[in-house]
């Protein structure tokens, strides 16, 4: 009795599952042939309805091995960072990233950039929508990117002045034209706010940055304007000249970030202002890039630069691609009394050298050691820091 119960349940869910078999089956005769006229698939590319999905992505795995502060300080300097001095070195995923890139016909483009990091947490790095082919050769772009003196920096860690202002995106409108050698660049955004950022690998000693804070909902947008050079002499030989400005008003949220500044003594002025020029130079396997910035928020006066000559030697073997060498020195100067007890009042200068080898198109291997000192208005820092990366992008 027992085993014809079970066979009898047995038949009922085969049928069940039949059923639901067939269902699925039915669906998918009916509509794969309705499908099938808007849908085509190509190398690295979905056709859906006239647009083009592409799928892009970004792995970085690294060890870093930072040198141990000599005053065993278990907390960082000033601000609200309360990362730990990490004097073990340690790999790490870093981050990856999905790219998705949808062109809905010849001149509109959606992307976005999906970040997920160590910490388990998702962010949206970038999405916006651009439009091109607009006149007077011009373009439009709608949504959340990278400010537009934003550099491709080679390196696994940013400049200071990158830590400081550029890392983050913002939010708004960005426009740009060419004509000929000369083009400009416009945006509206809502601005970021103060805030502190590591400027190393290891969670110390953090600087003040402009944070990508996007949410702002107070009258404080930030206007930016660039009117740049980009001459090509040759093949492999020209150079890309940008002065920029930027302008906004200091948000009540700014003001009371400042305030906790040791020796920061503001005053009426809420101002805020970004300035400065980049400059890149190509000639063949090398390069040679430079940066100064100069900013000012309220009472508070900082500036900065740096120089990055590279060179780079393609080789074509199987296995090692290319290998390129550079050399980053940089400095950046915070117009307050230096104070032991908070980074953030710190003057600081930075060498970082720097070889990239390219295994295969796609996969890199980057080892940096970066040589940081900092003006603590006391006893020297041991900071020091030893990276190396994998790095794969698709």
């Amino acid at each position: 009795m027992k085993i014809q119960a079970r066979w009898k349940q047995a038949i009922i869910i085969g049928s069940k599952t039949s059923w639901r078999a067939m269902q699925i089956a039915l669906l998918i005769t009916v509509l794969l042939p309705l499908m099938l006229p808007t849908i085509s698939f190509a190398e690295n590319v979905v056709s859906l309805r006239g647009a083009k999905l592409e799928i892009g992505g970004e792995l970085e795995l690294e060890m870093v091995d930072s040198e141990r502060d000599g005053r065993a300080q278990t907390d960082s300097v000033g601000g609200d960072i309360g990362g730990t001095n990490n004097a073990f070195p340690r790999m790490s995923i870093d981050k990856i990233v999905i790219t998705p890139r949808v062109r809905l016909s010849s001149d509109i483009l959606f992307k976005a950039d999906i970040q997920f990091g160590p910490d388990k947490k998702v962010k949206l790095d970038e999405a916006w929508v651009k439009i091109s082919d607009l006149p007077f050769n011009s373009w439009v772009t709608f949504g959340q990117e990278d400010p537009f003196i934003h550099v491709s920096r080679k390196t696994e860690s940013y400049p200071i002045l990158g830590h400081a202002f550029w890392q983050d995106e913002d939010l708004g409108v960005f426009t740009g034209g060419t004509q000929g050698s000369i083009y400009w660049r416009f945006s509206v955004t809502n601005g970021r706010r103060l805030a502190d950022r590591r400027a190393s690998e290891d969670n110390v000693f953090p600087v003040i940055t402009d944070d990508d804070d996007n949410g702002e909902n107070n009258g404080n947008k930030q206007i930016g304007i660039g009117l740049g050079l980009n001459h090509t002499f040759k093949t492999d030989h020209r150079i890309d000249l940008l002065p920029f400005w930027y302008t906004s008003d200091l948000s009540t949220q700014d003001v009371a970030y400042l305030n906790k500044i040791t020796n920061y003594r503001g005053g009426s002025d809420n101002n805020q202002r970004r300035y400065g020029v980049n400059l890149n130079y190509i000639l063949g396997g090398f390069s040679f890039f430079a940066q100064y910035m100069g900013a000012s928020d309220g009472g508070l006066d900082r500036d900065g630069w740096y120089v990055q000559p590279a060179f780079k030697q393609k080789l074509g073997m199987s296995r090692l691609k290319s290998i390129e060498f550079l050399i980053r020195y940089e400095q950046y100067n915070v117009d307050l009394a230096a104070a032991p007890s908070d980074s953030r009042t710190w003057d600081r200068q930075t060498t970082t050298f720097a070889v990239f080898s390219e295994i295969v198109s796609g996969f890199k291997v980057k080892t940096e050691y970066y040589i940081n000192d900092e003006d603590t208005g006391a006893a020297d820092v041991a900071n020091n820091e030893f990276l190396m990366q994998l790095e794969i992008k698709f």
